[in-house]
């Protein structure tokens, strides 16, 4: 994260204050019980954790079209704790993750989801 950061700087982009991250908790914690949500209605299964295929299912829904390989591996990459459940945090993690692959598919589709989030 400190190089992260460090490379923003040395683009002329720093990261904003801390006081206006604050002020915008409300909007955030709005944001992440509509996660939430969406979190649940691909748990299929409503055990707390999203598995492979409760994922594969996700994708279906959202017509995105992964290989069974990239799936595994989106999934073990944010399966931080490994125990073949993707919970709550990790699905964040997931979101993140697939947003910064940034394929345009995948893409929209999850900006359909962070649309529905801001809603």
């Amino acid at each position: 994260m400190v190089g992260a950061m460090q490379q923003r700087a040395l683009h002329g982009t720093t990261l904003k204050s801390f006081d206006g991250i604050v002020m915008k908790f409300p909007r955030i914690d709005e944001s992440f019980r509509k996660c939430k949500t969406i979190f649940e209605q691909f748990d299929e299964d409503s055990n707390g954790e999203i598995d492979k295929e409760e994922l594969k299912h996700c994708f279906q829904k959202l017509e995105i079209s992964f290989t069974e390989e990239e799936i595994c591996d989106l999934f073990e990459a944010c399966d931080i704790n490994e125990d073949m459940g993707m919970r709550f945090n990790e699905f964040i993690v997931f979101l993140c993750l697939v947003y910064l692959l940034n394929e345009p598919a995948v893409s929209e589709a999850v900006s359909f989801i962070i649309h529905i989030v801001a809603i």
